[in-house]
């Protein structure tokens, strides 16, 4: 691999990830990451860095994400930057931040990036709608359910537009389904919800779509949650199958 961090990098990893080998993503980028270091690439170790935060949110690893984390925020004060990518790597900073418990230090950084993606993209824009899905999470953590669920319904009016974006309204549908539950559990808008993800994770024209997997098997077990048992047994299957 050259010192230059391309979408070639991009398309390696991605490869790890949809085959679910995540040991060796981890050694990929443990290498990339050593190779820019030597090179003094700085925007290749930004690159890496911002992976390397998502893929530790994967595997559970607080001190090397978090180790990510500060990378990024570092290099991110140090490079003039455009807004949408300081504000897509702020995102998945503060979403690392939030599945390590941190969510209340999260949500400044869940600001930052509403202020330079919002500045930057259109306000349809699918990452706009996962900066509101990732936001409501971390709201409903430390107790703001109101603010939580308009941020949730936000994202569901963009990724319901169209296919492309069917498997991240899915995930939202999954999502707001638990919000609305812990708040009343005989709100009936619950099964509503998980029939709505439930349609496009069992629909076969989504197979194809990049981390389908990934989504089903993230998605199932709110299906055995709920009692759907049978739900979640065919979508869990379908995560493993594809």
């Amino acid at each position: 691999m050259s010192a230059f961090i391309s979408s070639e990098f991009i398309k390696e990893l991605d490869g790890f990830f949809t085959r679910n080998d995540l040991a060796a993503a981890g050694e990929y980028l443990s290498q990339s990451l050593d190779l820019c270091r030597r090179e003094g690439n700085r925007a290749g170790m930004l690159t890496v860095l911002d992976e390397c935060v998502g893929y530790y949110r994967q595997t559970g690893d607080e001190q090397a994400g978090m180790n990510a984390v500060n990378g990024c925020l570092d290099l991110i004060t140090e490079m003039r930057l455009d807004d949408k990518t300081s504000g897509t790597i702020l995102l998945n900073c503060a979403t690392t931040m939030k599945a390590f418990g941190k969510a209340e230090e999260a949500m400044e950084y869940y600001r930052l990036a509403d202020e330079k993606l919002t500045r930057a993209l259109p306000p349809d824009d699918p990452l706009i709608a996962g900066l509101y899905n990732n936001e409501a999470l971390a709201l409903q953590d430390i107790g703001e359910i109101a603010e939580a669920e308009e941020s949730f319904l936000r994202a569901l009016e963009i990724t319901g537009k169209n296919d492309s974006t069917a498997l991240e309204y899915a995930v939202t549908c999954v999502n707001l389904a638990h919000l609305r539950f812990d708040r009343d559990y005989l709100d009936v808008s619950v099964n509503e919800l998980l029939d709505s993800a439930y349609k496009i994770l069992s629909d076969d024209r989504f197979i194809s779509f990049p981390r389908y997997g990934f989504t089903c098997r993230k998605c199932a077990p709110a299906y055995g949650f709920f009692g759907r048992i049978a739900d979640e047994k065919e979508i869990s299957e379908r995560g493993e199958k594809y």
